[in-house]
């Protein structure tokens, strides 16, 4: 007589136990990452920072590194889900500024999601950038995200391009190219990082450059 299958047994404190430890180690590999870069962090740096055995983090993350960088990414790039803070900013406006149209209206939210956005994740996009020479997945990250980030600004300069909204001069495709480069990664981290901008000026840069150079 066969023995009846053993019961797997779960429960909510066990499942939230090891979300928990998911998140401890995401969280401190993604500080690693940013801070030591992708190959230079290893498993056991990782299990050290976080305060586990390293087999807790492949038990956690059976990819290893790769598994762990793609998943620490993706939940920053996500972010939390409420939009409600950014809906809610007002835009800073200045004597002598023209009528806000519904193109600046565009601009202003592309701003707000894209500075928001790399405040989390740049860190990440740029360790995937630096590290794409040496590291065969940091090299599919990066292109991958690439190209994301352009299929991005395309769908919003084809926006801007059929509401009539660009400059004459402009077409479709430069404006895409514009997108593109303005809020990106390496821009981002070159004015935040290097140059010691505060979020604020970062913003307000980004607004002003994509409104002078795309709008009518």
């Amino acid at each position: 007589m066969s023995e009846p299958a053993r019961r797997t047994y779960s429960s909510p404190l066990r499942e939230e136990a090891a979300r928990r430890t998911r998140a401890a180690i995401r969280g401190a590999a993604a500080r690693l990452f940013v801070r030591d870069g992708y190959v230079s962090t290893t498993v056991r740096h990782i299990a050290e920072e976080a305060g586990v055995a390293v087999r807790t983090v492949f038990t956690a993350y059976p990819g290893g590194k790769a598994d762990l960088f793609r998943e620490a990414l993706d939940e920053a790039v996500a972010g939390p889900g409420d939009t409600s803070a950014t809906q809610g900013r007002p835009t800073v406006r200045r004597p002598g500024d023209r009528p806000m149209t519904e193109a600046d209206l565009i601009v202003e939210r592309v701003v707000d999601y894209g500075a928001e956005m790399l405040e989390r994740a740049g860190g990440l996009l740029m360790t995937s950038v630096e590290s794409s020479g040496a590291d065969p997945d940091m090299r599919r990250f990066a292109e991958e995200d690439a190209r994301a980030t352009a299929d991005n600004a395309r769908t919003i300069a084809e926006g801007l391009y059929e509401g009539g909204w660009l400059r004459p001069d402009i077409t479709a495709e430069h404006a895409a190219d514009v997108l593109y480069t303005l809020i990106s990664p390496q821009v981002h981290s070159l004015l935040r990082r290097d140059c010691g901008w505060d979020i604020a000026h970062y913003r307000s840069w980004l607004a002003s450059t994509l409104r002078a150079t795309l709008l009518r």
